[in-house]
């Protein structure tokens, strides 16, 4: 090989080496840059402006703001609307893949129970006259244990102004339910009074026994954290119409019986006995025995026929469970504890009992099939039923009348059938 072709060959591999420097060069560029741009996405789930957690997927993201909504609802219930205030929404956060990356969220479910459950927030109640430490405890929906813990020194004799400090929680947010509600509503029926002239005054009589109705109803009830805050029917239907009691009431006056005295016939003119002079042969008055006086017998009382009638057996009617929630729901709003409610609710049944939570359970039967109206018992709470899952609730949230649902802080025993 000559001289100049050898030349020519260490020149091509020169140029293949340097062609080659140059593609990796520009490789190792297009790379850094391409690694300078890389970013890693994570998704922000946002309560209003502040970042509450930071999760990897968008769908870990939704599943916390659905674990809220799902704390206020259930399957059995026709939503119309859940919204939550303050807004939970979720955004996607880019981080430049070569900065240092975020921390993740590693508990979402207990980020979303203290959503739920809220901050403490001291609060002080100052004892009424007849105040019960239990009856305070019921209101403020704690138990006796946790008040004594939080007063060092208080006993449970209760004195008239002791002030008595709580911790409550103050939730950070407010879920907001619209549900569409369908059910049956006794209808009362009406007493008519007639007057007749069979029955003496004062007399009463059923000519014939009342029905109730039934409507079909539907409403829309809102509910903030569970807690009814407004009810609108949209739509009423009467399904049977109801039948009026008719009562008799007497009118025909009893006559009295009257006496006459006997006439007493005197022979003597002057009433005045003068004692006769000792000669004078004393002569008696003259009396004369009045006739016999004719007996009166009073003439046998005509007796008005009397309507047979049984009282049927205790079966549900609905009559007494729905005076019994009809009566809680017209407390709605009062300031008192869960017996209260319930012994007051009873008392527009004709029912008077008041005692523990427990001890109402001996006013009737235990059932697995309530209706609305039958009594709630729990280890330290009464409640009256209101159908679904629903029940009027004393002390609630501070000592009020409320409607919530049947699943409380306290421990659900089960249900009482009265009547």
């Amino acid at each position: 090989m000559s001289y100049s072709h050898k030349k020519q060959s260490r020149l091509s591999v020169l140029v293949l080496l340097l062609i080659l420097a140059v593609v990796m060069t520009t490789t190792a560029i297009s790379s850094a840059v391409t690694a300078y741009g890389m970013t890693e996405d994570y998704w922000q789930v946002k309560l209003g402006e502040d970042t509450i957690a930071l999760v990897k997927t968008e769908d870990e993201a939704n599943a916390m703001i659905q674990m809220v909504k799902d704390h206020y609802t259930n399957d059995g219930m026709d939503l119309r609307s859940v919204s939550i205030e303050p807004a939970m929404t979720v955004e996607v956060m880019s981080v430049p893949a070569r900065e240092e990356q975020p921390e993740l969220t590693a508990d979402t479910r207990a980020v979303v129970n203290e959503l739920l459950e809220g901050e403490g927030v001291d609060t002080t109640y100052v004892v009424q006259d007849g105040d019960t430490l239990w009856d305070v405890a019921n209101a403020f929906g704690t138990d006796v244990d946790t008040i004594l813990e939080k007063n060092p020194g208080m006993t449970e004799d209760l004195q008239t102004g002791d002030v008595i400090l709580f911790s409550q929680k103050s939730c950070r947010i407010t879920v907001t339910t619209e549900e569409e509600i369908v059910g049956e509503e006794a209808i009362e029926y009406e007493t008519v009074y007639k007057e007749t002239d069979d029955l003496y005054e004062g007399e009463e009589k059923v000519k014939k026994h009342g029905e109730n109705g039934i409507r079909c109803y539907t409403a829309i009830e809102v509910r903030e954290n569970g807690q009814l805050v407004s009810r609108e029917e949209i739509d009423s239907r009467e399904i049977k119409a109801p039948v009026d009691e008719v009562i008799l009431k007497g009118t025909k006056v009893k006559e009295e019986e009257k006496e006459e005295e006997p006439e007493v016939t005197e022979t003597v003119e002057d009433a005045t006995y003068e004692e006769p002079a000792a000669e004078e042969t004393y002569v008696e008055e003259s009396y004369e025995e009045p006739a016999a006086e004719e007996t009166y017998e009073e003439p046998a009382a005509e007796e008005p026929v009397e309507e047979t009638y049984e009282e049927p057996a205790a079966t549900y009617s609905g009559d007494l469970q729905e005076t019994v929630l009809n009566a809680a729901y017209s407390q709605l709003g009062v300031g008192q504890d869960c017996t209260s409610l319930v012994t007051n609710s009873l008392a527009a049944a004709g029912i008077y009992f008041h005692g523990w939570p427990q001890q109402y359970a001996a006013l009737g039967e235990w059932t697995s099939n309530p209706v609305p109206g039958d009594i709630i018992i729990y280890d330290t709470h009464v409640a009256v039923y209101a159908g679904g899952s629903s029940a009027v609730h004393g002390g609630w949230n501070g000592g009020t009348t409320a409607v919530g649902p049947v699943y409380c802080s306290a421990g659900l025993i089960g249900y009482i059938h009265i009547g």
